[in-house]
Order: structure tokens, then C-alpha cells, then sequence
């Protein structure tokens, strides 16, 4: 058996092995790697494994395994392959169907963009264009979607841009009124299709280039000055982190649990448990769709699946010191597969760093002055991943009460579309002449596996309910909460005054006298506005409701389906068909998975790039522990912290004539 940990992602001899194995099954054929991922181990085999692991007892030996995702270069044939990578071995190669499409790859991409541009009726509609000699044609392509239920082979949308020759030139100023589509598998040309300008369905085919001022975002292109009293802020940890790593093992602050990367998910986070207490098996990122609101043809279909059309391991970004991350780092690099089988480095994918979140907790004794306060650190966790024209940022926060926060910020550029000039449409902001950004929607779904005190938990919904004006409430003023456990798999809404949690009712708070459990904790948020029989609902189901339970199955993983790439509803097992059995979920091994929608009607000031825009999910124990888990957090105190004063514009001595003297936190006299 493998000295490795189960869990731990594959290294690169382990892909070498596996693309090796199945190469050699073929001989005289090519094969185009998809993917090679380790397969976790059966839950109920690896639940053993981590609470020996926990207890510091003898682990039971668990073999390595690995699924692979390829086609026979060259044509449509694509098989799914199990390797046991211990034993050297191939323990199976299953030949899928038809209607099933692999995502699209770095290297396929690159390769149909050159195959677009260099297409003789591409190059002859550009120069029918008649664009400035000074401009280049790019592509970027996007997944085909689906808007019929006819069978298709594996098609890529391409849509053009121009751009100058400045490496940071905004391409997406410049949008072309016209769109090839490709044949993935021989790189034929389909059709070229002439793009709507106008506030219908209009089209202009011999429509000419229309010259505009470019609204560009590089610092270098930009003709405004930038400021210049900005001071630096730098973080420093002269002692050290407070953390400790062994492999993708973590601890910090009574938090311990594994790190976790794949080419679809990208991050993940394993057997969290906190103080000793499990809380989660795996949480991950499951899926995100992102689908357009423009109605016009072939803006109808524009969607993707950034999860499982293109997967966030793959588009992960190389993290940069001091820019991306600040202050004391930590990186962790992982691999992935190219399209030959062979290790392809994702190097800094995620870092981690503490920072400093604001108070943690205070209160003012107001007879005595005597002032309590902590401040709050938080361990973040962060990964970016560029999809085309955004750039989406998550993180976990771990906080010292015992919370975790999923944030997800978006960025990046909008993606354009080309508009008459003096023409608006209800669907889009125009953002430069000639220019518009559609309305959209983004629709994450995290999976949440938990393990509340053990893997037996409900899924819960409470409400605050005023109570009726009766002889109990003489007053009118009180309000009750009333719960009610979802028994069955289903999905259920979200409400102004709801919460939801998850409970184990096997394990009852000594204080409260009721079920330990955490809450989530996330803003009411309105879900997916393409019709419900639409290709867009269809395809993506989750989207429809913000909270869905299941009976845990190692097979669920993605809320969208396996294979999403033009993927058709009536061939595909995903998160509402899982929900629609009806399993019971009350006291069992269960899965939530929370939909978390940004509903994005582009504004002038999200382009030429746009501000983060962030969205926040909580997950925080709702009598879990018996009282506040922070109350060990150390007193904070200047003579740690170091802070400076400042007098006007002048830094000045803070004590003892240095910045950062020993001086405690003020206790002032009392006021009342």
C-alpha cells in the first residue's frame, strides 16, 4: 500500500502511472487526456481511517485510486478508466455514450482559436469588416449551450473581439457583430452567425467597423493619472504564523482538517473538526453556472458550467506575493493532467496567511471602566480562478468562535456584446459606445457534507414567528422560533426571517437541553430567472432553489451532473433527480448543498473592470458549544499589537518614546 494519505491529490508519477496504463491498452492509438483525479476512498472505510488518524492510532492500510477522462484523439470515442494505482492495475474502462460530451481542455482551446481565426471564411467575413490595420482579431470561445433537444456533437461558440497590440489592450471594448461555431472534433467550421445589434432580432450582415474611444483598465493604457497618496500597508508576523503544516494536514487554532485539490473543484477541505469535535467530512465547491439573460439568437444559449465545462483546478490562477496574497504566505502547489497525460504544475494555487478581522468580542463593565476585549484572527484559505473574461476568488475564513465563512468574490471583465450606436436594450447596459454588457446571473452551489458531533445530522429550517396577540402575549411583543425537519430529501426555500441548520439530534447541548448544530448563515438571494422549462433551468435545476438535502451517495458529487459540457436534461442524474427520490434524510448521513445566486445587471462602474463584488456564507455553530468558544483568545494589548499613533498627518510616539510599546488596552473611568 501507498505511504501516501488517501486524501492527499496525486502526484506526478501517480499520473504518469495511470496515462501510462491506459496508453498502453491502445497501442498505435493517441489519447486526449480529459482528466486524471484521485478517488477518495468508500466514506465508510475512510471515516475509520481519519478517527484513527485523529486518535493517533494505527491507520488501516486503503489503496490509492484514479479515474481518468479521455477520448481517441482525433474523434468523439471517450471512456472512463479506474486505475488502482498500488497494484499497477486497470480495474475497469467503461465506453461512454454518445450524449455525454468531456469538458473542454487548455490545450483544445488554444488550438481552436487558432483554427477560427486561420479558417478561410472567418478571414474573409473579417476583412469584409474592414477593421484599422493597428487592430488584431482574438477569440474567446465559450461552451455551445444547448437550446433544443436535438443531439449535436461537441460544438465550441466562438466570439470575436480586436484589440491593439498592448498585451493588457481590452478586447472586450471591440466586439465583433458576427460568431463562427466549430466542430470541436475536426475543427470544421459549422456556421458563421450574424450577431443582433439592434433592440430586436434584426440582423445587418454587411455592418462595417464603427470606430469609438477604447475604455481601457491597464494601468499602462490608461490615460487618467493614478494617485499618488496611497501610503503602504504591510503586514507583519515577527514571531511567526500561528499555524502548523504537515503535508495538507492544518492546524490553527483548535481548527484541524486536510487540504484537498482537483482539476474540477479545484479547493476542497477535508475532515474539518474543531477542538477535537467533528464538524464537516468535505466541502467543496460542487458547481457554478453561469447563464445570460440576453433573449436574442445565439445569445439564447450563452451559458457555462465553470465547474464542469472548464473546472476551477484547471483555471486556478498562479498566486503573486504581495498582490494577491498579503502578508505572511503560505502556498500550496498541486498538478493536474495536460492533455498527453503528463503532470502539469499549478504552482501557488492556494495560499493561506492569517489576518487581523476586526473586534472578536468587548464589552465595557460601565459601573467599574473595566474593559474586556479581543481581537480576531482569522485563517484564510484562497484560490482564483480565471474563466475567460471573470475572475471569480474564494476563500475560507476560519475564525476562533468556532466559524467558517465561504466568500466568493467576483471580478474581471464583463463579458461584451456589440450594439448600434443610440441603442439600448432592456436586457443589457450599454458601457461604451457601441458596447453592451447583458444581463446575467452567477449560481454557485457548495456542497456541505457535514458531520455535526458525528455523520448521523438532519436538515432543519427555523422561522421567527410573532406570536398570536393573546393572554400569553398581553403585550403583542413576542416572538417564538418553529423549526421543522425535512424528513425526506427535498429542497427547501429561503425566507427573510429563516435560517436553516443542521443538527445532531444524538447529541444534546447540556445547556440548552436541544440538539447541537450549526447554522447557515446566508443572504436572501433571488434564484435562477430563465423560465423553468427553459434550456437554462433545465440544465441547471439547482439553481431554482437555494437549499437542497440528500442522502449522502459517493457518487453525487456535482449538483449539475457529471458531464455538463452541452449536457441534455433527459441524460443527465443530477442534484433534483437525487433530491426527487425521496430518500429519508431525518437522523441520517446527509449532504446540503446551498445555491448562492448574484443576480448581476451590469452597472458603468463594473466596467472597464470590475470592483470585487463579494457574497458570504456562514457556517456557525448555533448551540454546538456551551458558551462562547473565543472566550480563551488571549487580551488584546498594544504592547503585542504595536499600533501607531497618528496626529494629523505625522506619525508620533506611541510609549516609551518608540512605535509599539508594552502599554495594555485603556481602561477608562467610568461614564454612568
Amino acid at each position: 500500500m501507498s505511504s501516501k494519505h488517501p486524501l492527499d491529490p496525486l502526484a506526478a508519477s501517480e499520473i504518469t502511472k495511470v496515462s501510462n496504463l491506459l496508453k498502453s491498452k491502445y497501442p498505435g492509438q493517441s489519447l486526449h487526456f480529459k482528466a486524471i483525479a484521485i478517488i477518495e476512498p468508500p466514506k465508510d472505510q475512510l471515516q475509520k481511517y481519519l478517527q484513527a488518524e485523529r486518535s493517533s492510532d494505527e491507520t488501516p492500510p486503503l489503496a490509492r485510486r484514479a479515474t481518468s477522462l479521455y477520448y481517441h484523439r482525433g474523434t468523439a470515442d471517450k471512456f472512463s478508466a479506474i486505475v488502482n494505482l498500488d497494484q499497477g492495475s486497470i480495474e475497469e474502462i467503461r465506453q461512454l455514450e454518445s450524449y455525454f460530451h468531456g469538458q473542454a481542455d487548455i490545450s483544445e482551446v488554444m488550438e481552436l482559436r487558432d483554427a477560427c481565426l486561420a479558417h478561410p471564411k472567418v478571414i474573409e467575413r473579417i476583412e469584409k469588416y474592414k477593421l484599422p490595420d493597428h487592430l488584431k482579431v482574438v477569440c474567446d470561445t465559450w461552451p455551445y449551450g444547448r437550446d433544443s433537444k436535438d443531439h449535436l456533437p461537441r460544438y465550441v461558440q466562438c466570439y470575436l473581439f480586436a484589440e491593439g497590440e498592448h498585451p493588457g489592450s481590452n478586447h472586450y471594448d471591440l466586439p465583433l457583430p458576427f460568431s463562427p461555431v466549430l466542430d470541436i472534433t475536426t475543427r470544421e467550421l459549422v456556421e458563421i452567425i450574424t450577431l443582433p445589434t439592434g433592440s430586436g432580432s434584426k440582423l445587418k450582415p454587411d455592418a462595417l467597423f464603427e470606430p469609438h474611444p477604447i475604455n481601457e483598465y491597464h494601468h499602462d493604457l490608461q490615460t487618467q493619472p493614478l494617485r499618488t497618496d496611497l501610503k503602504p500597508l504591510i503586514v507583519h508576523q515577527p514571531q511567526g504564523v500561528s499555524f502548523t503544516i504537515d503535508g495538507y494536514l492544518i492546524k490553527w487554532q483548535k481548527w484541524r482538517f486536510r487540504l484537498g485539490f482537483n482539476w474540477r473543484e479545484g479547493m476542497a477541505l477535508h475532515d474539518v473538526t474543531y477542538d477535537g469535535r467533528e464538524l464537516f467530512y468535505r466541502l467543496s465547491l460542487s458547481e457554478m453556472f453561469v447563464p445570460y439573460g440576453d433573449p436574442r439568437m445565439p445569445y439564447s444559449r450563452k451559458s457555462v458550467f465553470d465547474v464542469g465545462d472548464i473546472g476551477a483546478g484547471v483555471a486556478a490562477n498562479n498566486l503573486a506575493l504581495g498582490c494577491d496574497c498579503l502578508g505572511v504566505i503560505k502556498y500550496f502547489s498541486f498538478l493536474i493532467p495536460d492533455s498527453n497525460g503528463q503532470p502539469f504544475e499549478k504552482p501557488n494555487a492556494i495560499c493561506m496567511h492569517e489576518i487581523d478581522d476586526g473586534i472578536g468580542w468587548k464589552h465595557t463593565n460601565t459601573r467599574t471602566g473595566c474593559v474586556s476585549i479581543v481581537r480576531s484572527r482569522v485563517l484564510v484559505l484562497q484560490t482564483i480562478i480565471t474563466v475567460g473574461n471573470y475572475e471569480y476568488i474564494f476563500m475560507w475564513h476560519l475564525d476562533q468562535a468556532a466559524g467558517l465563512h465561504y466568500r466568493i468574490q467576483a471580478t474581471g471583465i464583463l463579458s461584451t456584446a456589440p450594439i448600434d450606436h443610440g441603442v439600448t436594450v432592456p436586457f443589457g447596459t450599454n458601457v461604451n459606445q457601441g458596447v453592451m454588457a447583458p444581463f446575467h446571473q452567477h449560481v454557485f452551489s457548495l456542497r456541505i457534507d457535514p458531520s455535526i458531533d458525528g455523520p448521523n445530522n438532519t436538515f432543519v429550517q427555523e422561522d421567527s414567528v410573532a406570536m398570536p396577540w393573546d393572554e400569553q402575549n398581553p403585550y403583542g411583543v413576542g416572538y417564538v422560533t418553529e423549526s421543522k425537519a425535512l424528513k425526506t430529501s427535498n429542497f427547501s426555500e429561503s425566507a427573510p426571517n429563516r435560517i436553516h441548520k443542521i443538527i445532531n439530534p444524538n447529541s444534546i447541548n447540556p445547556t440548552s437541553g436541544k440538539p447541537v448544530s450549526y447554522a447557515i448563515s446566508s443572504p436572501h438571494k433571488q434564484m435562477l430567472l430563465a423560465h423553468p422549462s427553459s434550456y437554462h433551468a433545465l440544465r441547471a435545476k439547482y439553481a431554482l432553489h437555494p437549499f437542497w438535502v440528500t442522502k449522502y451517495s459517493s457518487t453525487e458529487l456535482y449538483a449539475a451532473g457529471e458531464y455538463t459540457y452541452q449536457s441534455h436534461p433527459d441524460f443527465t442524474s443530477d442534484l433534483a433527480s437525487w433530491a426527487a427520490r425521496g430518500d429519508s434524510v431525518e437522523n441520517e448521513d446527509i449532504v446540503v448543498w446551498h445555491s448562492i445566486c448574484l443576480t448581476h445587471n451590469p452597472r458603468t462602474e463594473d466596467y472597464p473592470v470590475m470592483p470585487c463584488d463579494t457574497m458570504v456564507v456562514s457556517l456557525k455553530p448555533s448551540g454546538f458549544f456551551e458558551g462562547n468558544p473565543a472566550l480563551d483568545v488571549p487580551q488584546s494589548a498594544q504592547g503585542v499589537n504595536q499600533s501607531c499613533l497618528v496626529e494629523d498627518t505625522q506619525l508620533v510616539k506611541a510609549v516609551d518614546g518608540e512605535c509599539g510599546g508594552r502599554e495594555g488596552c485603556k481602561v477608562e473611568k467610568a461614564k454612568l
